[in-house]
């Protein structure tokens, strides 16, 4: 009873903060024509919000590693790949090709990453950040010789690669919505999966998951929430780190509730970030993705200091254990 009592919380505070982010502004007057502007930019910031929650989510039961994120394991820098492609060819952004194109680079990010990272049947932390910082560093070289190369474009995609919500054609959002909220409910048809995954491959194994299969589905799941979002806002990080764990902590790991929590939480913590986009420095416009970097930035840290705590304590916990089996 108390975890549907968060759940109806996060409900509240999702419908609190979408009235904020349609009726606060830098001019605090509302009208049409005002409403007009920002109900794409609402519905836009629920959409990427749900998507890169949930993909975090399935990439942390997936490698079983709590600090999977798109952002930091390379997924979204794959996916700015696929957009870079799309520009190069002369593909607009309101085509349904960059999707396709987001998508594929983002699953070729996240299937190298955890190719690397894998050892035998874990995922280590540190192998896991190495691999992603690695393909991301790659993806980053790749966006860069874009620059260089296409100086005439070099400004209005990096502005788009930045993270925004400036996405005003309803047709490419409505696409982009469709396409999440197939994700998300793929997801919660496959939850029984997630958690037997979130105990370790060897255990989904033992409960009759057929890993290999279900790891390639759980892939294509996060690679295409990964690329439909960096194509309809660019690279934005740290929402599916920061939002699974606020999830596990309201509603506990089961994944029939925390999907649903990280659908909520996502689109909260993106609507609250983009209005303190829009409103802190008023009239100018602050980058998105820097606002969640400076949210998430800090917690990931937090996270990875707590795990080496955890680690050393386990490590001095198996010495004095090994120590009084000698005497």
């Amino acid at each position: 009873m108390a975890r549907r009592s968060r759940l109806a919380a996060l409900l509240a505070a999702f419908a609190a903060a979408a009235a904020a982010a349609l009726l606060l502004g830098p001019s605090f007057t509302v009208d049409r024509e005002m409403l007009g502007l920002r109900l794409p930019r609402v519905v836009l910031a629920c959409i990427v919000g749900a998507g890169l929650s949930t993909t975090g989510a399935v990439l942390q039961a997936l490698s079983g590693n709590p600090l999977a994120d798109p952002f930091v394991i390379g997924a979204s820098s794959g996916a700015a790949v696929g957009v870079i492609v799309a520009r190069w060819v002369g593909i607009p952004f309101t085509s349904p090709l960059l999707l396709v194109l987001a998508v594929g680079g983002a699953y070729a990010a996240i299937a190298l990453v955890l190719r690397i990272a894998r050892v035998g049947a874990r995922t280590p932390v540190q192998t896991l950040l190495l691999a992603g910082v690695t393909v991301s560093t790659l993806g980053t070289a790749v966006v860069l010789l874009y620059y260089s190369v296409r100086v005439e474009d070099a400004t209005r995609t990096m502005l788009f690669l930045m993270g925004n919500l400036e996405e005003g054609d309803w047709r490419f959002i409505g696409l982009a919505g469709v396409a999440v909220a197939a994700g998300v409910v793929a997801a919660l048809l496959t939850t029984r999966a997630l958690d037997a995954f979130a105990m370790g491959e060897e255990t989904a194994g033992h409960l009759g998951v057929d890993v290999e299969r279900f790891k390639l589905a759980f892939c294509l799941l996060a690679a295409a929430l990964v690329g439909v979002v960096v194509a309809v806002a660019g690279l934005i990080g740290f929402v599916g780190l920061v939002v699974p764990h606020i999830a596990r902590r309201l509603v506990g790991n089961d994944h029939r509730r925390m999907l649903p929590a990280c659908v909520l939480g996502g689109a909260t913590f993106l609507l609250l970030a983009d209005l303190i986009a829009r409103t802190a420095l008023a009239p100018r416009m602050l980058s998105l993705g820097a606002i969640t970097a400076l949210c998430g930035g800090p917690f990931f840290l937090f996270l990875l200091r707590r795990r080496a705590r955890e680690r050393d304590a386990l490590a001095r916990a198996l010495e004095q254990a090994a120590g009084e089996s000698k005497t």
